[in-house]
């Protein structure tokens, strides 16, 4: 079994070291995907490039563990900009296999779990189980469902993939420095990237993000002109986009170097110019909970850092379409019986939340979302404003129950408690919570939203699990079995 020791006191080091085939392939893969747009083959890439993708990521996951984990989220962020792309050059394509990448890649993750199935028996990994369980019983309703197995399975991959991920993380536990490292630097750079393009598209908006303006059946994205849009940057939408934009700006405050101050005030500005206000409450959730865990001196630099954040984000903030947009819309916290918006939910929570907590068996996977524009003529149905109401529609209240007693467990299990303060496990407990609160308003448990909170709650786990082994008297361990 190939292994990879790596240092958690210099994780940077080693990976710049070990990892130069890792990262010839990776450029590899971005030189093929350049190549194909610049010669304007952007149809042939609907099955070059999750294939390609597929290929890089089985590779990465064997031999390169962390660019792994790198590799994929920047597949999550970025592949949605490429789908575009390659609509803009060869028409609109409403089942386009190019968003199979990010989930075909994670799911790799499925070998973590068939070779360490047996820690489901054990107290820490026994969440999963519930949660694994609530899934596959919502598959084998969906398959015997109208839209059928193939829809099923889809919308199984979809429901999976962010789990597989929290769960690959807590495997690794004794990696968590390494991990933390490179997914708190993915999103820093993540921030940075989507937050300059995300300026583009505001103040001038490319036509392949037009077309898709045009095309996409999605409502609340703004009209299709410059000034105009509600930023949504190389995500599908402004919801999703905000919310990794909510992720990576936590994860600004305790990170280190001139890097963070750059991608603050593109960062800050684009989140604010999605207009998403459930993300703007989550930010604040996620920020609060920092001001309380963090304490003593700690807590006047995130303080400290903060102001600076407001510095930097001023020239841009004050410019004058962004200063009309933003106040607008933060003018309508104070009056939100007159918001069509929040009526429409309280509307949704009143009619459904009843009727669908009394449904016993559920759906069915493949019965609403993604899944169902598989068997639907139409695309598709049943989509729901609320990651609540969908689960107990989807998943029945039984496998509702089983889903979230595991999900209720792992919150339990990473809390940062006093004998375990350690700053990184409160940030990524901070994100981790900071997503749930989506739940209200989304289908958060799913997509790239879903990503976040699995991935964030089962980086937390794993941050608590190495406090307790390895404490700061004991000194650190980080070996990686790859794969």
């Amino acid at each position: 079994m190939f292994k990879l020791k790596t240092s958690a006191a210099n994780p940077r080091l080693n990976l710049r070291l070990s990892a130069l085939m890792g990262w010839a392939t990776i450029l590899g893969f971005v030189a093929l995907v350049t190549l194909a747009l610049l010669a304007h083959a952007g149809g042939a890439l609907n099955y070059l490039y999750p294939v390609a993708a597929f290929a890089v990521g089985g590779f990465l996951y064997w031999c390169y563990p962390g660019l792994y984990l790198g590799f994929t989220f920047w597949l999550w962020f970025l592949t949605p900009e490429v789908r575009r792309l390659v609509d803009y050059q060869q028409g609109w394509n409403p089942e386009s296999p190019v968003m199979l990448a990010p989930y075909l890649v994670t799911a790799l993750i499925f070998l973590t779990v068939l070779r360490h199935l047996p820690k489901l028996q054990l107290r820490l990994f026994f969440p999963f189980g519930l949660v694994f369980s609530s899934l596959f019983y919502g598959y084998s309703v969906g398959v015997f469902r109208e839209e059928g197995p193939l829809a099923a399975t889809l919308d199984l991959l979809i429901w999976l993939a962010p789990v597989l991920i929290s769960f690959h993380l807590l495997v690794h536990w004794r990696s968590y420095p390494r991990n933390y490292w490179i997914i708190q630097r993915t999103f820093v750079w993540g921030v940075l990237v989507l937050g300059l393009y995300g300026l583009l598209q505001f103040f001038y908006l490319p036509a392949w993000d037009r077309n898709w303006m045009l095309n996409a059946p999605i409502d609340a994205i703004g009209l299709p002109e410059p000034l105009e849009v509600k930023v949504f940057s190389t995500l599908n939408s402004p919801g999703p986009f905000a919310v990794v934009m909510m992720a990576g700006l936590l994860l600004l405050f305790t990170g280190r170097g001139a890097l963070r101050w750059l991608a603050a005030g593109p960062g800050y500005a684009t989140f604010l110019l999605s207009l998403v206000r459930s993300a703007w409450l989550g930010w604040v959730v996620g920020v609060f909970l920092l001001l309380v865990q963090i304490r003593g001196l700690r807590r006047l630099r995130l303080l400290g850092v903060g102001l600076l954040f407001l510095g930097v984000l001023l020239p841009i903030i004050t410019l004058e379409p962004v200063t009309n947009l933003v106040s607008e819309r933060l003018q309508t916290f104070t009056s939100l019986e007159q918001d069509a918006s929040y009526r429409a939910r309280v509307d949704l929570y009143a009619q459904q939340l009843p009727s669908s907590v009394l449904t016993l068996v559920g759906e069915g996977l493949g019965s609403t979302g993604a899944g169902s524009a598989v068997a639907s003529p139409v695309g598709e149905r049943g989509g729901y404003d609320s990651g609540i109401i969908n689960t107990f529609i989807t998943l029945g209240f039984i496998g509702t129950a089983f889903y979230a007693a595991g999900m209720a467990m792992l919150f339990v299990y990473g809390f940062p408690s006093r004998a375990h303060p350690k700053e990184s496990l409160i940030v990524a407990y901070s994100v981790a919570i900071s997503a749930l609160t989506q739940l209200v308003f989304t289908s958060a448990q799913n997509g790239v939203t879903g990503v976040i909170l699995w991935g964030f709650l089962g980086l937390a786990v794993a941050g608590k699990a190495h406090a307790k082994h390895y404490p700061p008297w004991k000194g650190n361990s980080d070996e990686t079995t790859a794969g």
